[in-house]
């Protein structure tokens, strides 16, 4: 998979988890918490993973679901609850 593809796939998962995604042509994408317009971190793909805006390996190509949920994180929003079965 090609960053640019990773990258898009990314931005699916962090808009489903109601975050703002500004997506560049470079494959970097904006994220925003859309509660506090401040709070915010840029992606970007570095190699065989995604970098932040301060170049820290936050999740890895293939993995988007937990790099999502990492992402989501840093941006305050609550962890993603599992439907419970009865």
């Amino acid at each position: 998979m090609d960053a640019m593809t990773a990258s898009a796939i990314l931005a699916d998962h962090l808009t489903a988890r109601g975050l703002s995604v500004t997506k560049a042509d470079d494959g970097t994408l904006n994220v925003t918490n859309p509660l506090h317009g401040l709070v915010g971190e840029t992606v970007a793909p570095g190699g065989d993973c995604y970098l932040t805006g301060y170049g820290y390996e936050i999740g890895q190509h293939g993995d988007e679901p937990a790099t999502a949920d990492r992402v989501a994180y840093l941006l305050g929003l609550p962890a993603q609850r599992q439907a419970v079965t009865r």
